[in-house]
This record gives C-alpha cells, structure tokens and sequence, in this order.
C-alpha cells in the first residue's frame, strides 16, 4: 500500500526572514506596528528595530530629528519616540487646560480661542500627527476639536481635505460649534440702531469645505471693527 505524501505545513507569518519583517513593519503606522509587535517574539523584535522607530520619528517630528539622532546613539528611537510623544501631551494637555479654565457658561471668548492657536503656534514640534491624537479625540469637546481644525489649516496649512479625513478618522466630524457675533448697530440718520447679534451653527465637516472658509476667517479676525463680540459654544451640549 503505497502512502501519500505527507503535506508540508503551511509557512506561518513568524517564519518570515528577518529582512521582510522589517520591510513590513517598516511601513506601518504607529498604532499598526504596536499591534503587530504584540502578535510573537518574532514580530516584536522586528517591531522594536531602530529602523521602524526612526522613520515614524522622522515622520511626525522632522525637525526635531537631528537632535534625536545625536541622543539615539545612547537611547534608542523607540524610547525617543515615546518620550517624545509624552511631552507632547503634556504641552499640548496645557492648551487644553486653559482652554477649560476660559470657558464661561460653555462659551468660549474669541481673545482665548486665539491664544490657543496661538500658543500651539508657538511650541515647536506640534505636527499634525499631535493634533490627531490629542485635539482630535473625542473625550474633548467639540471646541477643542474644532481648535485643532483651525490650527491645522492656518499654521500647519494641512490641505482642509486631508483635515476632513482626520476628522472622519477620529469620528468627530459630526459635531457642531456655534458662533455668535454681536455687531454694533448701524447708523440711520444720524440714529444708531440697536446692536445686531448673529449666530451661525456648523458642523466640523463643514468648517473643512468652502462655505466654512468664511467662519475660520471672522474667527480668525476676532472681536475687531463692528464686531465686537465674537464667542464660539457648543452647538449639542451632549457632544
């Protein structure tokens, strides 16, 4: 009786040779290369190679790569990275805070909104990989979102597509901010009328098109000729 052959058993991701581990992991993005590195032994050596760390590094923080590379010779880039992330959070948590001490019945000064974007402006490093993980997320409201938004188009000058997208990732793109502006009355014959208020509600995803170009620019203006009064709330308390 003659036996059939034995099958070979199937080749297993593990198995792979050293140099295509690294290829692959090489082109993942940070939460990816985490995930994968969790899999076996085998991924997580390649997942924790200087290589993989260097280039997300290099990638979110170009101008802060010389500096790493110099101390990448005592410390690797993986802990670079990670403590590079950390003071991130940190600085940008800052922002944050005083954005939450500000608030005032829920409604944001346009004087403190612009610090804000200011202060981020200010802190060297803060890419739009930052502004991803730490404005982006929903535990923070929707002015803080919507901070981020505006941070990334008029100082990062991030395409409002690729804003748009970012959004959708961290599914926040539904939530709306309200603006309200109180204009000096005009004058009629030689009488000034009652001051004028307007309110206009928009969403995130909106404020990424061009009918939200107007909005980012009567915010980015503030409380300046007629308008003297410009604060930015919560369009849904529950968001």
């Amino acid at each position: 009786m003659e036996l059939s052959p034995t099958p070979a058993p199937a080749g297993r991701w593990a198995d792979l040779p050293e140099d295509i581990a690294l290829a692959v992991a090489s082109r993942l993005q940070e939460a990816d290369v985490c995930a994968l590195g969790a899999c076996s032994r085998s991924w997580r050596t390649a997942c924790d190679a200087d290589c993989v760390w260097e280039r997300l590094f290099r990638c979110r923080w170009p101008s802060a790569a010389a500096e790493a590379a110099v101390a990448s010779r005592v410390q690797g880039w993986k802990a670079l990275y990670i403590n590079q992330h950390r003071r991130m959070a940190v600085v940008i948590s800052n922002v944050v805070e005083f954005v939450g001490s500000s608030l005032n019945n829920g409604s944001l000064e346009s004087e403190y909104y612009l610090k804000a974007i200011a202060d981020l402006a200010l802190m060297a490093d803060i890419g739009f990989l930052d502004v991803q993980f730490f404005l982006f997320s929903r535990i923070h409201s929707a002015i803080i979102n919507l901070i981020g938004l505006h941070y990334s188009i008029a100082s990062l000058h991030v395409p409002p597509t690729e804003v748009s997208k970012a959004l959708q990732a961290r599914q926040v793109t539904g939530r709306k901010v309200c603006v309200n502006l109180l204009k000096l009355g005009r004058w009629f014959y030689g009488f000034r009328l009652p001051d004028e208020q307007e309110s206009r509600k928009i969403s995130l995803s909106e404020l990424t098109m061009a009918e939200g170009a107007e909005i980012l620019a009567i915010l980015n203006r503030g409380a300046v000729h007629e308008v003297f009064r410009l604060r930015i709330s919560l369009a849904d308390i529950d968001k």
